[in-house]
């Protein structure tokens, strides 16, 4: 057996033990610390889930404020006038509101409404006994529930599992005594969890501790938790338990409370395990990549024993590192002797010189495909995906969101061919779209003819409103340049808001910007309740603009979902108001909208 082999043995050896001891210490440390970090990120989709109800209870709440603390209401609960009842507790109210059930109790409990509705079935239905019971025998009452202060939280009856929210009934100033009681409720069925699990992407499911019919792991966790007892703080949550089903699949669990503070469900979230999978892929590579560190250690060894040899190896390294460090792939090794070790300097250069060809090639590639995200989504935002691909949501107190509409595109798409009403249409949002980077705002998405706007985000600016009132009056001025020079007879409608947002990308495929709330909402109403060519703006953003700009008082509009509302004309900008230019492009020019007469 020569040297070499006897080498090759000895360091064999070594390096095989040394590689089963690591390969144990690494799995035990690694495999318990992704084992944690797992048990974390369960607890986290748990409360995230959890949350996620809470706020459907909460957008239920809401509901119930704007319905209890009305005028109308509260003069129906006095005189029970037949014309509110058939203008607004219809089956299509119910439907609008997502409500199973609406009920109007006066002051001794005793119900002036009480209706139901089966959305399975599309028509009204009658409130469950059980509930009626409950209630007019003041059991819930007596319990917590209060004339003067709003309740919301669940219930558990034997239809199923209702959400509800009540709300003394006040005046719309929310002052006076209270008439009663106004409560509204939901029941979380099967449709209602899945479209929870489509907006939260999590595998949600509930369990009533009252029944038997449950799955194994879920029998086996309430044996764990033991007997639950009813808690005078309502608002204190529930701690969250996990447990492992198998290879593949994690479980996390919390108790959900009734409006009393008695836990009566159990919330499961079925997780994959990707973390502990991702945990064990990168212990095989870690021990992978010793074996080779092992390796190239033998080899190194028995280059030491041919000193010819390693001075050549140690050059040829050096001039490596020497371009690695500089990153400047244009560098090439020294190619010296006809043997292998010039061999392999001939293969180094030949990959430097691909490793060059191909950085050139992805640097282009990625500056294409970055300006490709940036059209797409803010710049903010892209910079925050490139290091975060979950959820990016942000809430913005203070944001203008305008709506513009075109009117008689209609009419105009039957005188077009399509291929001309789409010319026509990106023509026009073309020069919307430079609009808006002429004045720095955010545009959100297009849908059909409809054109959405932001000033506000994902960067705040303190004239946010003035930005998108000069936004829309030049979208006018464009408009009537249209009229001008292709004889087009269409106009836009244009509604504007201002108001607190949630604004983000959610989701793994297909990005978009978007924009959630009610102030969203209040502004596609100002749009649609327009009138063509006339910009209609709220209180919120006159308020902001009054000292700068011309308007015309409207008055007050009746806004599905909010009442009624004062709004106002935007006719123009006053004589010592410019323009502020936040992003200069081939499209600025001076406004060639004119004031009003």
């Amino acid at each position: 057996m020569s040297l070499r082999q006897k080498t090759l043995l000895l360091i064999g050896l070594i390096l095989a033990g040394s590689i089963a001891v690591l390969s144990s210490s690494l799995a035990a440390i690694l495999l318990r610390s992704f084992g944690e970090l797992e048990v974390k990120y369960t607890e986290r989709n748990v409360e995230r889930a959890r949350s996620a109800l809470a706020e459907e209870i909460d957008a239920l709440d809401r509901t119930a404020l704007d319905w209890s603390a009305w005028d109308d209401t509260y003069e129906y609960m006095e005189t029970e006038d037949e014309e509110y009842r058939a203008q607004n507790l219809i089956d299509q109210t119910f439907v609008n509101l997502e409500l199973n059930l609406f009920l109007l109790l006066d002051r001794d409990a005793n119900p002036i409404f009480a209706g139901g509705y089966d959305f399975h079935e599309k028509q009204a239905a009658p409130i469950p006994e059980n509930l009626l019971n409950r209630l007019f025998f003041k059991n819930v009452f007596n319990s917590g529930l209060d004339f003067e202060k709003p309740t919301k939280g669940l219930l558990l009856l034997s239809e199923g599992i209702l959400a509800i929210a009540a709300r003394p009934i006040l005046p719309s100033d929310e002052t006076g005594p209270t008439r009663g009681i106004l409560l509204m409720g939901q029941y979380w069925d099967s449709d209602r969890i899945a479209e929870l699990e489509d907006r939260t992407q999590l595998d949600i499911s509930l369990y009533r501790l009252d029944s038997d019919a449950v799955p194994e792991d879920v029998r086996q966790i309430r044996q764990k938790i033991g007997p639950v007892k009813q808690s005078s703080d309502r608002r204190q949550n529930a701690p969250i338990f996990t447990q492992v089903l198998d290879e593949d699949t994690i479980v996390g669990y919390t108790l959900l409370k009734n409006l009393f503070g008695k836990p009566i469900l159990l919330l499961r979230v079925e997780l994959p395990r990707d973390i502990y999978q991702q945990g064990q892929t990168a212990l095989h590579y870690l021990i992978g990549s010793v074996l080779v560190v092992g390796l190239l250690l033998t080899g190194a060894i028995l280059l030491l024993l041919e000193k010819l040899v390693l001075r050549r190896l140690e050059s040829l390294s050096q001039e490596v590192r020497e371009i690695g460090t500089s990153s400047d792939l244009s560098h090439r090794v020294r190619e010296t002797g006809n043997d292998e070790l010039s061999s392999l300097a001939h293969s180094v250069n030949g990959m430097l010189e691909n490793l060059e060809i191909g950085a050139k090639a992805l640097a282009d590639e990625q500056e294409r495909a970055e300006n490709l995200l940036l059209n797409i989504l803010p710049e903010t935002i892209v910079d925050r995906l490139k290091h975060d691909r979950s959820a990016i949501a942000e809430s913005f107190d203070e944001v203008s969101i305008l709506f513009a509409d075109i009117v008689g595109f209609t009419p105009l798409s039957a005188q077009l061919t399509p291929i001309e009403l789409v010319d026509l249409l990106n023509l026009m949002f073309s020069t919307f779209d430079r609009l808006a980077e002429r004045f720095g705002l955010e545009k959100i998405k297009t849908i059909g003819d409809a054109y959405m706007v932001a000033s506000g985000l994902p960067l705040p600016r303190p004239d946010h409103a003035e930005a998108i009132a000069d936004m829309a009056l030049e979208m006018q001025a464009a408009v009537k340049r249209f009229h001008d020079e292709g004889g087009h007879t269409f106009q836009i409608r244009v509604g504007v808001n201002t108001g607190v947002v949630v604004a983000g990308v959610i989701g793994t495929k297909k990005f978009i910007y978007d924009l959630w709330g009610d102030a969203v909402n209040v502004a596609s109403r100002m749009e649609s309740s327009g009138e063509p060519g006339r910009i209609q703006l709220t209180q919120a953003t006159y308020e902001l603009l009054k000292d700068n700009y011309i308007f015309e008082k409207r008055g007050t509009v009746t806004v599905k979902g909010k009442g009624e509302m004062s709004t106002y004309w935007l006719k123009g900008r006053k004589e010592t108001k410019s323009i502020k230019i936040t992003a200069r492009d081939d499209y600025a020019q001076p406004p060639t909208h004119p004031n009003p007469q």
